[in-house]
């Protein structure tokens, strides 16, 4: 077995390509025939309006750094962008509407650029996996706990689907790894270039997603532990000089960063049309009662200050929306805000063999207290171990801390449209899995890992695990965001469960037309959610649009989950999709987002 052991070592590097070749294959290949979904339509747009009209007027809501990264290699492609429409001249974030004149009503390749415009996303993700398998190895001094993080990263459906999309979610999932591993690099060895690496990502994280002040209390308690921990052979004033102070002076390098980035990419942006954007955008919620848009216009009369201005704006805006919600379907229900919303969105689509981990790893962390206070009974020795062992591992409990936090605040909020909100702390957990089966195999399995038989039925244990993730995978290729674990049958019963961005976000509308080519299917009813055009896939001469309201019908009808379940609290009521599926089943489940059904008499 140690020679098992030393081979894993040895060829760490190269099982760990195996894993991000593994993974760019299933995430690019199942993207391919994917329909833009209902948020990718305004964030391609937005990001390409940036670069090439440098005005901010659209997607306000999320900073620009992600949308920019996909509209990048746009710029590389021959496209109409419609700056004479009136959603674009007239308007001051009509961001729907120019999405879809943009990549539907231009002229322009509309799956060619949703192809592109993905693969930078793909592309974080792939380094995000490389790094959290770094990082791991790095703080167990072991590639195996790091294989063992990344294999969870690589293998969950929750990331392959959305680490292909081209939404902030994985943006900030990516950045946050990059920005906290960079620090956590600084404070191991706190030099200038580590220190300038850290704040310009940290700059970069800001600039990826509004949650992104989430992760500054885990950036600050880091800081803490090392001033506490760390360099015993600096006295303490030194190590909160450098250390804090370090802190506070990369948070202002990038608060500048973030002024200048935006600066740029606004300053063909016309003052009124910032001020009709900050009055069109915060005017009617309840931020107004504290005269924030009059502020916030003031403020913007001041040229330097216009970039901050237009960073506030959107985080306030996106502040207003977790405030006030959006409506969903949760477990038979049509509302929002369920504390437990997030705890049961993992427990269904996080695969069963994660899972497991995450129950064993619990398990052992309970067995290792145990043990360390049976066998450790006098006191100032336990402070000790203790001690020794934050010292070593204390970016264990950061990472707790974070995940708590995460989970905290999901319990209280409003904005519950997926199991994607809560993808940013992944990485974390996964290393926090892994960091906890690993040492505490080790503590309680010591002599049983000496023993051949006993270690190698440990080692196989993992093996199937991590074999049983990778079949779960082949077996729901292309279909990873409608992926739902065996607690409830799989994905094909998912949209009993939730909806929205967990099942159907519309990425399948071109696989509709597939199916109505095979078919032969010259006319359908249509209710479709999502950022597909029916008239540029389908034809405006083969489909009706329908609506719930519309009652019984005959013939091909296609129906999006998302507006079957919308409505299915109305039971009873005729304005609902009752009549349908309680009457009649799909003649076929189009990557389980869109059922499509026959009905003849």
């Amino acid at each position: 077995m140690k020679k098992i052991n030393k081979t894993i070592h040895k060829h760490a590097n190269k099982i760990a390509f195996f894993f991000l070749g593994f993974m760019f294959l299933v995430m690019v290949g199942s993207m391919y025939n994917d329909t833009a979904i209902r948020d990718e339509m305004p964030h391609i747009v937005a990001g390409y309006s940036y670069l090439t009209q440098f005005d901010y007027r659209l997607n306000p809501e999320h900073p620009p750094l992600v949308k920019q990264l996909s509209a990048f290699p746009l710029l590389f492609m021959d496209i109409n962008f419609p700056d004479q429409d009136p959603a674009w001249k007239n308007e001051v974030n009509d961001q729907w509407e120019l999405g879809n004149t943009f990549l539907y009503k231009s002229g322009n390749d509309a799956d060619k650029m949703i192809f592109w415009g993905r693969i930078p996303i793909v592309i974080l993700t792939l380094l995000a996996a490389w790094i959290i398998f770094l990082w791991t190895a790095r703080i167990f001094s072991s590639k195996i706990a790091g294989l063992l993080s990344m294999a969870l990263f690589v293998f969950s459906p929750n990331i392959i689907a959305h680490g292909r999309f081209i939404t902030t979610d994985m943006g900030v999932a990516a950045f946050s790894v990059f920005a906290l591993y960079s620090w956590w690099s600084f404070l191991k060895n706190p030099n200038k270039k580590n220190f300038i690496i850290a704040a310009l990502l940290q700059a970069a994280l800001h600039l990826a997603k509004f949650s992104s002040p989430l992760f500054m209390p885990v950036l600050l308690l880091m800081t803490i532990f090392s001033i506490i921990f760390d360099k015993k052979d600096w006295n303490l004033k030194k190590r909160i000089k450098i250390f804090l102070g370090g802190f506070v002076f990369a948070t202002l390098i990038a608060g500048l960063i973030i002024g200048a980035w935006y600066q740029i990419f606004m300053f063909k942006m016309p003052l009124e049309v910032q001020q009709d954007l900050i009055q069109a955008s915060i005017a009617d919620d309840h931020f107004n009662n504290a005269g924030l848009a009059t502020k916030l216009t003031e403020l913007s009369r001041i040229s330097f200050l216009r970039p901050f201005v237009q960073y506030m704006l959107g985080f306030f805006m996106v502040a207003a929306h977790a405030s006030y919600g959006h409506t969903t379907y949760f477990l038979g229900e049509v509302g929002q805000n369920w504390p437990h919303y997030y705890f049961v969105a993992y427990l269904l689509k996080e695969p069963i063999a994660s899972q497991i981990i995450l129950y064993l790893a619990i398990i052992l962390s309970i067995a290792s207290i145990v043990k360390f206070l049976k066998l450790n009974k006098n006191n100032s020795k336990r402070k000790g171990l203790i001690l020794e062992f934050l010292k070593k591992y204390n970016i264990l409990v950061a990472f707790a801390c974070l995940i708590g936090g995460f989970f905290f605040i999901g319990m209280r909020a409003k904005l519950q449209l997926g199991i994607r909100y809560i993808v940013p702390i992944f990485p974390y957990l996964y290393i926090l899995i892994s960091a906890i089966t690993v040492l505490g195999v080790k503590y309680l399995f010591k002599e049983q890992l000496k023993q051949k038989t006993k270690k190698f039925f440990i080692v196989a244990f993992f093996v199937f695990l991590f074999f049983w993730l990778f079949v779960i995978n082949i077996l729901t290729f292309p279909a990873y965001l409608a992926y739902f674990n065996e607690y409830i049958g799989g994905s094909a019963q998912g949209w009993r469960y939730m909806i929205d961005s967990n099942l159907d976000w519309g990425q399948d509308l071109k696989r509709l037309k597939f199916f109505m080519k095979e078919n032969n299917i010259k006319s359908i009813k249509v209710d479709y959610f999502g950022g597909g055009d029916l008239d540029y896939y389908l034809g405006k001469d083969n489909y009706t649009l329908w609506g719930y309201d519309k009652g019984p019908t005959k013939g091909w009808i296609a129906i999006s989950v998302n507006a079957i379940q919308w409505n299915s609290a109305n039971k009873g009521d005729k304005m609902s999709y009752h009549w349908l599926t309680d009457n009649y089943e799909p003649v076929k489940k189009i990557g389980n987002s869109i059922f499509v059904y026959h009905i003849k008499e």
